[in-house]
């Protein structure tokens, strides 16, 4: 399993995070329910398990097993809710809990959870939807840490796991992890070259210059380690710009 840490893009100002809820795995038009975070969870993780064969070949001993696929990327997220006043801001823990279950969970109608949509501002998550991470729930769980004389809850800490959920036509092309038909952000990493980089995406070099055209890259030869590059799709009619 890689655990895989997306960021704030720089320069951007931080919102709450905010997880809106469909009926219709197609999530079209507004949403029909929506959580807003009390407080933003001050880390999460993203999980990408790759699946193999486990069985070696006759008389081999230690090879690598076949690849199988991978499973739905999941997040875990920890949501941590205050009635004590303490920042200044009233909430009432057992409404917002109520709020966290209706947005999140079981629809009567149909018979199964509900579909998301998780967004924190312009945070990335290196998907082809890179601002959005599309999902349903897969755990949950409640740690109660202080009453009220009655019983009543004045602080609560939400831990969930959700897992991507995608339209079946857009999973297919997100499995396609090289095709030129979506738009892919990459993190540089020490030694890539835009040209290399740009090749891998698209299957030709020829689209470099365009690429740090769109980037505004004044020298595509100068890339940074953990700098964020975005390759658009192009028409395979586009003229290759001759220079950036």
């Amino acid at each position: 399993m890689v655990n895989i840490l997306s960021s704030l893009l720089p320069g951007k100002e931080a919102q709450k995070l905010k997880i809106e809820s469909w009926t219709d795995i197609k999530r079209n038009g507004p949403a029909e329910k929506t959580f807003t975070s009390f407080i933003n969870p001050d880390e999460f993780t993203l999980n990408y398990t790759v699946i193999t064969e486990s069985n070696n070949a006759a008389g081999a001993n230690g090879s690598a097993g076949g690849f199988l696929g991978t499973r739905p990327l999941e997040v875990a997220l920890k949501f941590f809710l205050d009635g004590t006043n303490a920042n200044g801001v009233k909430l009432d823990v057992p409404s917002k809990i109520k709020e966290f279950y209706e947005a999140v969970g079981y629809d009567g109608k149909k018979h199964r959870t509900c579909f998301l949509r998780i967004t924190w501002g312009h945070l990335t998550w290196l998907r082809t939807n890179q601002y959005e991470f599309d999902c349903e729930l897969k755990t949950t769980s409640i740690q109660y840490k202080m009453f009220k004389n009655d019983g009543t809850p004045l602080r609560a800490i939400i831990n969930a796991t959700f897992a991507e959920k995608l339209q079946a036509a857009v999973r297919q092309a997100e499995e396609r992890n090289s095709s030129p038909d979506l738009t892919h952000v990459r993190i540089v990493k020490e030694g890539d070259t835009l040209p290399a980089m740009v090749n891998k995406i698209y299957g030709d070099f020829k689209y470099y210059l365009e690429v740090a055209r769109i980037n505004n890259l004044k020298n595509f030869r100068d890339l940074q380690p953990g700098q964020k590059l975005v390759f658009p799709p192009f028409d395979k009619n586009t003229k290759p710009t001759d220079n950036v």
